[in-house]
């Protein structure tokens, strides 16, 4: 079994500020625990016209920005309990959103170098970086989650490459399986 990091070029105005800065080929990062994407969790904006009211969200692959965005899907074998934490953190997230928000002056202390980090406060290549770290997954090396970026998920080396191109052409392997299987059923 596997945890997938999802690294994306998203292309609104906060991710082409994040990626001028850093230079790197991609601005979000998300998690998720199945290959299919269906469920994928990070921090970014929550609602489409406000980009300052973040926190933690639950992201669709399948529309809005994130579905012909640039990505690379990442993999790193896990254990069942790596799997069952990481799933417990993520449920523990889902159900207390509302006490958490976008970590906005961590973003200034990235740039800055210095940790501006509050509680309950992430930014997306934090957050994934902190589910991870709870269940004592390393890919990171020894980057401190305060000054993760995106893109410290791939050049580490640590993660396997599942796929690098659109993401609406990684979401239509699972659209092309579904159609098959459901034509095989009513046959």
């Amino acid at each position: 079994m596997k945890v997938y990091v999802i690294l994306t070029k998203t292309e609104t105005i906060p991710g082409r500020v994040i990626q001028k800065y850093t230079r790197k080929p991609f601005n979000h990062v998300s998690i998720s625990l199945t290959e299919d994407l269906t469920e994928v969790y990070s921090f970014g904006r929550i609602g489409k016209r406000n980009p300052l009211n973040g926190g933690f969200i639950e992201e669709d692959m399948r529309s809005g920005v994130l579905k012909n965005a640039a990505t690379a899907i990442l993999s790193y074998e896990i254990t069942v309990e790596q799997k069952a934490r990481i799933q417990k953190e993520l449920n523990w997230f889902s159900l207390t959103a509302d006490n958490y928000r976008y970590n906005f002056w961590g973003i200034l202390g990235v740039v800055l170098r210095l940790n501006l980090s509050g509680k309950n406060e992430f930014f997306c290549s934090q957050f994934v970086g902190h589910i991870l770290e709870l269940s004592e997954i390393s890919v990171v090396g020894n980057r401190a989650q305060h000054f993760l970026q995106p893109c410290d998920f791939l050049y580490e080396g640590a993660m396997e490459i599942e796929f690098c191109g659109a993401m609406s052409l990684y979401l239509e392997q699972f659209e092309t399986k579904s159609r098959e299987l459901t034509s095989r059923l009513l046959a």
